[in-house]
């Protein structure tokens, strides 16, 4: 994923967030064992391997999610510009690692800007540079990453075909790493 450039959006941001959704869908009981487990594992590697938490990260929420693909986003400054880089990415987004996208036209902004969870679905409708990137994305989970209390970024799961729907089960989870993992980062 390259920068794009901010551009006007044929549909509204309206059209494309469907948070709401999270509640009203039937949630998958919670497996506190695995969040557990999870927890333990990135303790671990914040342990032993500290440059290498970010990407612990999005694997482990790629897993305890099953999503197709996960990342975490952390805002920057480039040129002059503000953008959000993909400091970890997992699963069939693997190879965008270190793509960027602009702050000011993105879902990740999106999240800065309210500063809470948002599910998204077909998110390119609005954001149409994400038309160009494969595979395409059917659903996003994107929950704020703050370093001392401050959203900087966003952890991020995302679901490329109909299969995979999420729900509170998985804003729960993501919310849990989202601050487990920032909490190791400011460390």
């Amino acid at each position: 994923m390259g920068l794009a450039q901010a551009q006007v959006s044929p549909v509204p941001l309206a059209s494309v967030l469907c948070t709401q959704e999270l509640n009203l869908r039937p949630a998958r009981p919670p497996d506190f064992q695995a969040l557990i487990n999870a927890l333990i594992t990135l303790a671990g590697t914040l342990a032993n391997s500290p440059e290498r938490i970010l990407q612990q990260l999005v694997k482990t929420a790629l897993e305890l999610c099953s999503a197709h693909s996960s990342g975490i986003s952390l805002l920057e400054e480039e040129h002059g510009r503000k953008i959000f880089r993909w400091h970890g990415v997992a699963g069939r987004y693997a190879s965008h690692l270190w793509g960027t996208t602009p702050r000011e036209f993105s879902p990740c902004g999106t999240v800065l800007d309210t500063d809470a969870i948002q599910l998204m679905s077909d998110l390119d409708r609005h954001f149409t540079y994400f038309a160009e990137v494969e595979p395409h994305i059917v659903e996003a989970l994107l929950v704020p990453f703050h370093v001392r209390g401050k959203a900087v970024g966003t952890v991020w799961v995302i679901s490329h075909d109909q299969t995979r729907r999420f729900d509170a089960e998985d804003a729960r989870v993501m919310t849990a790493l989202g601050e487990f993992a920032a909490g190791a980062y400011q460390a």
